[in-house]
């Protein structure tokens, strides 16, 4: 296999990523349109115990990633992927449009525990999303927080309330009430009510796409590739001070250790 060039991705692979991104934000905020204006029906699907998915977070991304490959019966699928010449690719062809993902949907949406549905698609936009506001997964904050980073348990909180739940979490949560630590419960409060306006979604998927070249092993940029990887596909504005501006996202990027 050739050598790519922005670490594990091609141009073109990463390019591909981009033009999901989009399309997978959509997706989300459908999920989330179904499950409100459907509240009823969408409850009547999970009347058995069991749904909290917050302990899910306890874990690093990918391996979230694979439990859920797992649970759906997708482990062989996986193994499969895995052993490609080129597992990016592969990975690729499985998400796109008419992909592999879309084909075994179809054949086995009839055989599905709904719950495991419901799992995958919360944990996959919780997630993406905490890496657009963040920088950083879901586990990888859950991680921060039990190494004694409060900061990191409210943005974490801000994506996805439920992380409370999370053993990490619900612990630091106990020992505020033992204490009754009002500054604590004051910023949880906050947090409660979602990201701010300052996370600025218009470069969500910026923030995104600097995490996944950081996590393929690429941090390192020229001009030329800002302007090729972020500018040509749209993700940040051609305008004055635009690649100054990329490179401050870029060292604040350099600042988080994983995804």
């Amino acid at each position: 296999m050739n050598k790519k060039e922005y670490g594990k991705l091609s141009l073109d692979q990463f390019r591909s990523t981009v033009r999901l991104l989009p399309e997978v934000r959509s997706e989300f905020s459908a999920f989330e349109e179904v499950a409100r204006t459907k509240a009823k029906k969408f409850m009547a699907l999970l009347d058995e115990p069991g749904l909290a998915w917050a302990s899910i977070y306890e874990r690093p991304f990918h391996e979230q990633m694979a439990l859920m490959f797992v649970f759906l019966g997708w482990n062989d699928d996986l193994h499969e992927t895995a052993s490609q010449e080129d597992p990016q690719e592969a990975l690729l062809d499985w998400v796109n449009d008419g992909g592999r993902l879309d084909q075994w949907y179809e054949e086995h949406k009839d055989d599905l525990d709904f719950r495991h549905l419901v799992w995958l698609c919360v944990m996959v936009q919780r997630n993406v999303l905490a890496i657009m506001l963040f920088g950083q997964s879901m586990g990888t904050l859950v991680a921060r927080v039990r190494e004694g980073d409060e900061d990191a348990l409210f943005d974490a909180v801000r994506v996805d309330r439920s992380v409370l739940l999370a053993p990490t979490c619900s612990d630091r949560l106990s020992r505020a009430e033992l204490i009754n630590d009002k500054h604590f419960f004051l910023r949880l409060r906050g947090a409660m009510k979602g990201p701010s306006k300052k996370y600025m979604s218009a470069i969500q998927d910026l923030r995104y796409s600097i995490a996944l070249l950081r996590d393929c092993g690429f941090d390192r940029f020229s001009d030329q590739d800002l302007e090729t990887l972020f500018i040509s596909t749209r993700l940040y504005p051609n305008s004055p001070g635009a690649l100054k501006n990329l490179r401050k996202h870029i060292h604040a990027s350099k600042k988080l250790s994983t995804l």
